[in-house]
């Protein structure tokens, strides 16, 4: 890594989970040695949020993805800054980066973390996609993702997990054996069908209590509480919270049948924190088990009656005072040193 420079590039105007990797990522470089800065859109909540929390970065203006100020000011941070390896969370502006990159020793590295369904192997994306070498999927599913969608070879394509930046985790699991909820509050993530399967959970009442940590707005909270109200489920509504963890170790199940997930963040966080996970049997969730999580139960993908007998057989095998089950594990595949470790592998 000796002379490298390394740029985490997101130009997303949104507020979410790959705005909050990329800031996550940056710092983690940092604080490991590699040289690295952050560039984002001017005037966004990423460009804010690298502000406050002390993260170098530039902030480019722009408005069209494919425009010639893009490239140009993209171009000069790369000179300017002596950059050797970017590293590009999003999809939408590599056409830009194709351009701004070339003629340069600049390496292109695109980091792939949602499930993408619309082939890009056609020649248009090719000619654009042709400045990338490396892509690292932050899962397996996410790998095998990328080979079937973007124009990639099994060479270039490399699976690097999230790490959880923790000094020590719980030693205990969560002793209520109630329900939480972390995440966007919207039927993508499955709330609507958590609460609809707890409703028709054959547990006791005084139980049946899910915690929903997200914003929401208020005609989401009234439909859910209508719902919640037919089976005597008691809803607590927390809104956004910077971090959810004290609401992780208040509760036993973190209950999250997501409609599909490029890694989960919040699964992570779940398991670090000793919780069993209900989710559904889609997408990413399979891993964790074939990681060795357990217990971790998966219901049939949108089904909510079996995700009902899931949360059913969580509760029934649930056990006060239990040590942490997922300690090890979690330390094996998301920790700072394995992270960075195969990162170094892949930057120049």
């Amino acid at each position: 890594m000796k002379n490298a420079k390394v740029a985490i590039l997101c130009l997303s105007h949104y507020e979410g989970g790959m705005e909050l990797d990329s800031i996550k990522h940056t710092d983690l470089f940092l604080r490991h040695g590699i040289d690295a800065i952050l560039i984002c859109r001017k005037g966004t909540f990423l460009e804010k949020k690298a502000n406050k929390d002390k993260i170098p970065n530039i902030a480019i203006d722009f408005k069209a993805k494919l425009s010639l100020k893009l490239i140009l000011q993209l171009r000069t941070a790369i000179q300017e800054h002596g950059i050797t390896t970017l590293v590009f969370f999003g999809a939408s502006e590599i056409k830009s980066i194709c351009f701004a990159v070339k003629r340069t020793s600049c390496k292109v590295i695109v980091r792939h973390g949602t499930t993408k369904s619309t082939p890009k192997k056609d020649f248009l994306h090719k000619f654009f996609y042709q400045c990338v070498e490396n892509y690292v999927a932050i899962s397996d599913h996410l790998r095998r993702n990328a080979l079937e969608i973007l124009p990639s070879t099994e060479t270039q394509v490399n699976t690097i997990y999230n790490s959880v930046q923790k000094t020590t985790m719980p030693k205990d699991s969560p002793n209520s054996p109630t329900f939480v909820f972390v995440g966007r509050v919207e039927k993508g993530k499955g709330i609507y069908d958590a609460v609809e399967a707890l409703n028709y959970a054959s547990i006791p009442c005084e139980h049946k209590k899910l915690t929903i940590v997200g914003s929401v707005d208020q005609a989401t909270q009234d439909t859910l509480e209508k719902i919640a109200s037919s089976g005597q489920v008691k809803l607590i509504f927390t809104g956004f919270v910077n971090d959810p963890e004290s609401y992780l170790r208040e509760n036993a199940f973190f209950l999250f049948p997501s409609y599909g997930e490029g890694l989960g963040n919040v699964v992570i966080e779940a398991l670090t924190n000793g919780l069993t996970c209900i989710t559904y049997d889609n997408t990413v969730f399979p891993e964790f088990i074939q990681l060795g999580f357990k217990p971790f139960y998966l219901a049939k993908d949108r089904n909510t009656d079996d995700l009902s007998d899931n949360i059913e057989s969580a509760y029934n095998n649930f056990q006060k005072d239990q040590n942490n089950p997922h300690t090890m594990l979690v330390k094996k595949y998301f920790n700072e040193e394995a992270c960075v470790s195969n990162w170094v592998k892949i930057l120049k």
